[in-house]
């Protein structure tokens, strides 16, 4: 039984994968004041509304298995190491179908588009082939970090040398070459020895990887809905130019959830390690919920505080961007608990809650971004990202709180001997909590 971390070594993992993504940020913050004045409002829009289409195409092609994998490690015989085959197979054939498929529909509808998209969906052959979340399981937040920096690092190198104008095939080429750099340096992992897994399921198969990670595609897809079906809708109703100013501010909102994304993953490790020790894990739910919580309030401070020097930084020609990026520090603030609260959830194997709470965020979001565009105005849809978060953690809150994960969850062999429920069972996505409290009343 794993027991859990004492509040510094916590804190000590937290600073260090945190101070990474921090790292990342700064270099993806100078790779902005690269791109942004040499690229223009215009270009830097219409650059904005690729980055969302592939984004969409990116969580399809992942469909949530990184997550899946993370969180099993813990459990499998041989760690995430003996999860590899079937995730990399996995992973490899459907990021191939999307990068074929779409390039059969840009061929059709936009055959001058055909050279942009290639390089800009070779990323997700890059993306899939990337091991850095197998540092994570293995305990090892020193190279995982050093990981997560290769990617902006090398995509503000290869910025820096170039003159405007720059052109969206040339964006293109630098970004797919960025994502090949971060592939080939993960793969470093596999050259250092396995540390010693505790677990003891066998290793799912490709079939249980794709039905474990179906919800969680979902809720990916949703947050990716957040990021970026405002900007590409800003882009296409009020125009590329306001899209630019828009993406901006974004990135700068982005650059200020750093730590939310390493309270994410670390919670969604230590949360499998700990899934045989319900007390344990509800002790560990809480303290990282309270830290992210207080964590949350310097990064939307810390938003807030940047905005001032946007002008001296980008230039007269993104004014605009520093309203939005006012409106963007509470979605900062409400990202910090809910990225938690979405990882002990996954780490629950509540496919359905997370299922159900990004409904929420979708159905504000979905109801609020209309009007905000009707209103022609970007800084009114920036306000609907942040009703669309407080929605979902708002349910995720009200569903997890005072669940003591007294129920185990169940193994790989377990679900395999669960009763078969219809595919309109709600159930059916995370098994039957109630059969599975009735199995274990027989063991």
């Amino acid at each position: 039984m794993t027991a859990a971390l004492p509040v510094a070594p916590l804190l000590a993992r937290l600073g260090v994968l945190g101070g990474a993504r921090a790292l990342a940020a700064f270099f993806g913050f100078l790779a902005m004041l690269e791109l942004a004045p040499a690229a223009g409002p215009e270009t830097l829009g219409r650059w904005s509304m690729v980055l969302a289409v592939q984004g969409w195409l990116l969580h399809l092609a992942e469909w949530g298995l990184r997550s899946v994998v993370t969180a099993e490690a813990g459990r499998t015989a041989g760690g995430g190491r003996a999860l590899l085959p079937n995730y990399l197979g996995v992973r490899l054939a459907l990021a191939g179908l999307l990068v074929v498929g779409a390039l059969g529909v840009t061929a059709v509808l936009a055959p001058d588009r055909l050279a942009t998209t290639a390089l800009v969906l070779s990323s997700l052959i890059a993306i899939a082939l990337q091991l850095d979340w197998l540092a994570l399981v293995e305990d090892r937040p020193i190279l995982a970090s050093f990981l997560l920096l290769v990617r902006p690092i090398g995509w503000w190198m290869l910025l820096v040398p170039l003159e405007p104008p720059l052109t969206l095939e040339r964006l293109a080429a630098l970004f797919a070459a960025s994502w090949a750099l971060a592939a080939v340096a993960s793969w470093l992992v596999l050259g250092l020895s396995p540390k010693a897994a505790r677990g003891t399921i066998p290793p799912a198969s490709p079939r249980r990887l794709l039905r474990r990670g179906f919800p969680l595609m979902l809720v990916t897809l949703a947050n990716q809905a957040i990021f970026s079906a405002d900007t590409f809708l800003v882009g296409a109703v009020l125009g590329p130019e306001r899209a630019g100013a828009y993406y901006l501010a974004s990135a700068l909102a982005t650059a200020a959830l750093v730590v939310a994304n390493a309270t994410n993953q670390l919670a969604l490790a230590r949360a499998g390690a700990l899934s045989e020790d319900p007390l344990a894990l509800a002790a560990e739910r809480s303290r990282q919920l309270r830290i992210a919580t207080a964590l949350a309030l310097c990064s939307a401070l810390a938003l807030a505080l940047a905005v001032p020097l946007l002008p001296s930084l980008f230039g007269s020609a993104f004014d605009e961007a520093r309203a939005i990026a006012i409106a963007l520090a509470p979605w900062v603030f409400l990202q910090h608990p809910s990225a938690v609260l979405r990882a002990f959830a996954a780490a629950d194997r509540d496919g359905a809650l997370l299922v159900l709470a990004d409904l929420a965020l979708c159905a504000t979001f979905a109801f609020t971004l209309p009007l905000a565009l009707v209103w022609s105005s970007p800084v009114a849809c920036a306000l609907a990202r942040s009703l669309g978060e407080l929605a979902r953690l708002a349910l995720l809150s009200s569903r997890l709180r005072g669940r003591s994960f007294a129920t185990r969850p169940a193994t790989i062999a377990e679900f395999d001997r669960m009763p078969t429920l219809p595919s309109g069972d709600p159930r059916a996505l995370r098994g039957d909590r109630r059969t599975r409290g009735h199995e274990g009343s027989h063991r």
